[in-house]
């Protein structure tokens, strides 16, 4: 740097004619910052709730699926040999650690029409709290 071109920055300073450069300040800044955090922790929470309820809907595929075909079992048994079964039927599934008891009721009083059976399988699990799922047909008796 000359000598000149340094006294001519110190006269534009002094003359007020040196504008300041553009840019952020330190708030602006930390507001920025804030509001982006902000707006993560929300995207966070929410895609905890996506995560959960995707794990609760695969659950109950799981838990539909193995009533229907306990159902299907059932119904392909001579109507004679399904009787009722409230626990400890068989050997309970589990799917990703969670443990499924199924459990079947057969009945043909009323309001079963004549000739047939109705079964009723249900299907219970916990993941974080207790889910029960009951699928329900008929077969001739």
């Amino acid at each position: 740097m000359t000598k000149t071109h340094g006294k001519r920055i110190v006269a534009r300073l002094l003359d007020g004619k040196l504008k300041s450069r553009g840019g952020f300040t330190l708030i602006e800044v930390l507001v920025a910052i804030s509001i982006f955090a902000f707006g993560m922790l929300g995207l966070a929470a929410g895609s905890i709730s996506i995560t959960r309820a995707n794990k609760t809907a695969q659950f109950y595929t799981m838990g539909t699926t193995l009533a229907q075909q306990k159902l299907e079992e059932l119904k392909a048994t001579s109507a004679a040999f399904v009787s009722t079964c409230a626990q400890d039927c068989e050997a309970a599934p589990t799917y990703l650690g969670v443990t499924f008891t199924r459990t079947w009721a057969v009945a043909t009083a009323a309001p079963v029409p004549a000739g047939l059976k109705q079964i009723t399988v249900s299907i219970q699990w916990r993941d974080y709290t207790t889910h029960t799922i009951a699928v329900i047909s008929a077969m001739p008796l």
